[in-house]
């Protein structure tokens, strides 16, 4: 029996506990295998502290009544099925690539659907009723938020998490119990062994019919774009395809000697809100190139599809020409407002407002050198196909 905090109850008292406070009595079936093998992984290696384990109970019992929800819906309102998305925009890239600054450049345009944070978090509709009052799914995510600032204050140096800016889908995309990311702020290695083993594209599918959802709720435009933004997505290209087969594709490129060390640092700080474990991170290089080649091999037997290749000190000092190519890449029209709100944003957000911390490879396990070996087909893909050069 483990000696650290526990998250208190089983899969089964979990799920019911879901049922009585939302008051609705669907039996969530899809939920109790991939439940019970992550309830179980974070008993047995998430070593949280007391409050972590806590917040993180309250975390997936959110996720449970969000699937609630979006069934009692579902199954009332069929139609929202047939609810027809414009081809998405999509950031697909590695952690620290300038993701995060493409992202919430791109929303602050104004001709995008983009997905705050509240609304990743509570993406279901409280009462069923389109056009709700959305004050209590904001507040639940405030009180979250402000608890993550006060446990790990540092991590809005690196990815500041704010109710009412953009943020990843990542967070919908755990909502279908079967998703990586579930692993990224607890280890939990059982459960991510036996993922290897289910149905990738499930997670895709899910925000693909969430992304409906918010339409229906009145919550996002049916004539606009959603903007789309995940890290844990490269890699995975072919589901991502499946589930939206029109979306155009924005690759971000980062020297890895640069992003990896920093998403590191990220991940590491990510983990300390809900535990003291310090984990082994040398493979770090290996895994996150591992993604990348995968992806490689995903482009490589799709020759016909096109990306746009976005170099990050590009994104850094010349955002708007960098817009200006997404827009021509998606066959989008700038509106008279587009670039003015880009300017205003970009005075308003500059480098570091929420102040800047430090890392090297050395402080998580690796070097430098295990970057470039590990990115080596990267690199030199990078290199040939005259995007940037880091050599």
């Amino acid at each position: 029996m483990s000696v650290w905090p526990q998250i208190a109850g089983s899969a089964e008292v979990l799920l019911e506990e879901a049922r009585v406070s939302t008051g609705i009595a669907i039996v969530d079936e899809e939920a109790a295998e991939p439940l019970t093998v992550l309830i179980d992984s974070y008993n047995r290696s998430g070593k949280f502290t007391p409050d972590g384990a806590v917040v993180k109970r309250a975390y997936v019992l959110r996720i449970l009544k969000n699937r609630l929800r979006m069934l009692r819906d579902f199954a009332a309102h069929p139609e929202i099925h047939e609810i027809a998305l414009r081809p998405p925009v999509i950031i697909n890239a590695l952690a620290r690539t300038g993701s995060t600054k493409l992202q919430k450049t791109l929303a602050a345009t104004g001709d995008f659907n983009w997905l705050p944070y509240w609304m990743v978090l509570n993406s279901a509709s409280e009462t069923g009723v389109p056009h709700e009052d959305t004050s209590n799914r904001i507040a639940d995510v405030e009180d979250y938020a402000d608890w993550f600032e006060t446990v790990a204050p540092e991590v809005k140096f690196g990815h500041p998490m704010l109710p009412l800016e953009p943020e990843e889908e990542a967070y919908i995309m755990n909502q279908s119990l079967l998703a990586a990311s579930l692993a990224g702020f607890a280890h939990a290695p059982d459960y991510l062994a036996w993922l290897e083993g289910q149905d990738a594209g499930h997670q895709f599918r899910y925000v693909r019919d969430t992304l409906k959802y918010l339409i229906w709720q009145g919550l996002a435009d049916v004539d606009k774009p959603f903007l789309l933004k995940c890290v844990k997505t490269v890699g995975m290209e072919e589901h991502l395809r499946a589930a939206f087969p029109s979306a155009h594709i924005v690759a971000n490129h980062r020297n890895p000697v640069s992003f990896v060390p920093s998403a590191s640092k990220l991940g590491m700080l990510f983990r300390g809100a809900f535990s003291d474990q310090v984990l082994d991170m040398s493979n770090r290089p290996a895994r996150m190139a591992a993604a990348m080649n995968a992806s490689l091999d995903y482009r490589a037997a799709h020759p016909d599809e096109e990306w746009l290749e976005v170099d990050y000190q590009r994104i850094r000092t010349d955002a708007r020409a960098v817009i200006e190519d997404i827009y021509a890449f998606a066959e989008l029209q700038p509106q008279p407002s587009t670039f003015t709100n880009v300017e205003q944003w970009e005075a308003a957000n500059p480098q570091n407002k929420h102040g800047s911390w430090e890392y090297a490879a050395e402080d998580f396990g690796f070097t430098d050198d295990d970057t470039r070996k590990a990115f080596a087909r990267y690199i030199q893909w990078v290199e040939d196909e005259g995007i940037c050069s880091w050599r």
